[in-house]
């Protein structure tokens, strides 16, 4: 029986080669050998392809390289070195950021993030990356990391946003438990080591955690906001606050998905119903309110409170709330320079219900701006909850529909700007920073079809003999 100090030790040294991704046994390939200068790369480097132009700016940046002996019968397998800090290793995974202007993408600047650290900076300080207003003057030997934001305003200082890499490379090559039972197969189960050394990569990759980045609002005047996908609905919360087109906002004032059943107790007291319109009608008179979703019966009933409500003066000491009513609502206000503007939705429990707001005339909401598409965002009721997305059928807007990372405050209620709470960032994710967007792209992080290592057949390959 093997000494367990022995096992240990072993399996400590296997795992580090093992776990190091850079230092994989890889074919021979002569600008790999040597690597001197890759800071053209860095500091934003422009791509028009990403493999294809990445791939050259390696090739560009290799003037010279290193002499070895090639056998062209019998190719052999070396140990590519160990990279700099301000290599980039294309076999690895690595999120690309394409930072742009609105409808400007030929302009865009790249920049790489791979392994907690910007290719052609040094390492990422405190777990974060600061998103700035302007590019700072790069000197040797400072810790030149920041992604830098091309504006006109004249505070330099200001950081709208924060991306967080504590969960990020770093993180995910932790030794957990599963990946310490898998390494035990492999350097100490004899079936196991006959199994090719790409079989052992492709497993690793599935039950490795993924890495995780976050990005965070700094709450100042520059809100960041994220782009809401037409295929992908966001559920909707109290205070949300979003932009659709180019500046045009609404926020979210008061919703409610389940509404509880009021049950009457007093032989005098309203019945439900009447008491949902006699709300209605309150909302209507007191804040202007749009009333959205009524059938044409129960607009046919509003109208009859409306008008009593308006003849009789019924306005009383009584309070009515939307909270109390027994049906879903969602109520929001456009925050347009000339007035405040108020539309609440009403949903049927259990049932899915669609609202407009473009600048067609079909739209529930009309919005009359250019930068407004025709049907610019739908809001959803889903049965049990509200939802918004952005177009309609197969298209999206033009300018897009997005979600701040900062919840709404009223103006007198506004206490000092702090940092929002974290967002995780997904691939093909978009954030907004005034003019300026970025495009976070996971590269290599998995394969298309998201396999993953089930408990049954973890447990079959601990029993495999």
């Amino acid at each position: 029986m093997q000494n367990p100090w022995n096992f240990t030790s072993t399996l400590q040294s296997q795992l580090n080669s093992f776990m190091n991704m850079q230092e994989f046994v890889m074919p021979l390939v002569p600008h790999e050998l040597e690597i001197n200068n890759l800071h053209q790369m860095a500091r934003s480097i422009t791509l028009q392809e990403n493999s294809a132009m990445i791939e050259e700016k390696q090739q560009q940046n290799h003037p010279t390289e290193k002499k070895c002996l090639y056998n062209s019968e019998n190719a052999q397998q070396i140990e590519t070195p160990k990279r700099s800090c301000h290599d980039f290793n294309r076999e690895s995974p690595f999120v690309k950021i394409s930072v742009y202007k609105q409808h400007q993408m030929a302009n865009q600047k790249i920049y790489i993030l791979q392994d907690d650290k910007i290719i052609g900076s040094n390492q990422i300080q405190k777990n974060e990356i600061s998103i700035i207003r302007r590019k700072k003057q790069q000197h040797l030997g400072d810790n030149n990391i920041d992604l830098g934001l091309s504006s006109q305003e004249s505070n330099i200082e200001q950081v709208p946003c924060k991306i967080s890499t504590e969960f990020g490379f770093r993180h995910s090559s932790r030794v957990t438990p599963t990946i310490l039972c898998f390494l035990s197969l492999k350097y100490f189960h004899t079936r196991f080591q006959e199994l090719p050394s790409n079989i052992f990569k492709l497993i690793h990759s599935f039950i490795k955690e993924k890495p995780k980045f976050y990005v965070s609002d700094c709450g100042t005047a520059l809100k960041t906001l994220v782009r809401i996908q037409k295929e992908s609905p966001r559920i909707m919360n109290e205070n949300n606050n979003y932009l659709i087109g180019a500046d045009f906002y609404f926020h979210v004032v008061q919703l409610n998905s389940i509404p509880k059943l009021i049950e009457s107790k007093k032989k005098d007291q309203e019945t439900p119903m009447e008491y949902f319109f006699q709300t209605l009608v309150r909302e209507n008179e007191k804040y202007r309110a749009r009333i959205h979703g009524l059938s044409k019966e129960e607009q046919e009933q509003f109208q009859i409170y409306l008008e009593e409500y308006r003849q009789l003066k019924k306005k009383g000491r009584k309070q009515y709330h939307l909270q109390n009513c027994n049906r879903p609502f969602l109520k929001i206000q456009f925050d347009t320079p000339i007035s405040k503007q108020i539309a609440v939705f009403i949903g049927k429990a259990g049932y899915e219900q669609t609202f407009k707001i473009g600048r067609s005339q079909d739209c529930d909401i009309i919005v009359n701006m250019n930068t407004v598409s025709r049907k610019q965002t739908q809001i959803k009721f889903n049965k049990t909850q509200w939802e918004i997305c952005d177009g309609e059928g197969i298209r999206q807007s033009a300018n897009g529909t997005w979600q701040s990372l900062q919840p709404y405050e009223l103006p007198l209620l506004a206490t000092k700007p702090k940092q929002s709470d974290p967002y995780l960032i997904e691939d093909k994710m978009e954030i907004k920073i005034c003019e300026n967007i970025f495009k976070f792209e996971m590269v290599g992080f998995g394969v298309s079809k998201k396999r993953k290592l089930t408990n049954t057949l973890y447990q079959e390959l601990t029993q495999y003999d």
